[in-house]
């Protein structure tokens, strides 16, 4: 029970820091303007890394 309630206080803290790291395909990235990104890829969203370099499966 405490390792629980750990854990959901843990998925909530960085929920709401905003540092929940959702997997970016090659279709979702869009060209950088200037030095933006660094250490990752551009989104329509923000910074991100890329995972994988293959487009996600849709169908």
């Amino acid at each position: 029970m405490k390792v629980t309630t750990l854990l959901v206080a843990l998925c909530a803290s960085l929920a709401s820091a905003g540092v929940v790291i959702t997997p970016v395909f090659a279709d979702q990235v869009v060209p950088k303007k200037g030095d933006d990104c660094a250490l990752g890829v551009t989104t329509p969203s923000g910074c991100a890394p890329l995972r994988g370099g293959a487009t996600r499966n849709t169908a």
